[in-house]
């Protein structure tokens, strides 16, 4: 298969990206393949900061973005600890 150019970068830094995650683009140009662009979040994560929750990680001012994936990452986790699914 086709690997793509930010995944092998990122994995050449990181190793693999773990089972149940995706990469996320941090500044929201896919186009900058830079392993430090992207993080590795749970899948589960993607839709509260696009999706749903109205978030808008994508669209958000630069100085916005880290203070949207925070809040993101605390609704996911308290989402999964009410569910009993957290580690």
């Amino acid at each position: 298969h086709m690997a793509f150019k930010h995944r092998e970068l990122w994995e050449a830094k990181n190793g693999p990206v773990p089972e149940g995650h995706a990469l996320k683009c941090l500044d929201g140009d896919k186009t900058n393949c830079d392993p430090s662009n992207w993080e590795a979040v749970p899948i589960g994560l993607l839709s509260r900061l696009n999706g749903r929750t109205k978030r808008g990680y994508d669209r958000a001012p630069a100085e916005l973005k880290p203070i949207i994936m925070a809040t993101a990452k605390l609704a996911h986790k308290a989402s999964e600890i009410r569910k009993g699914k957290a580690k």
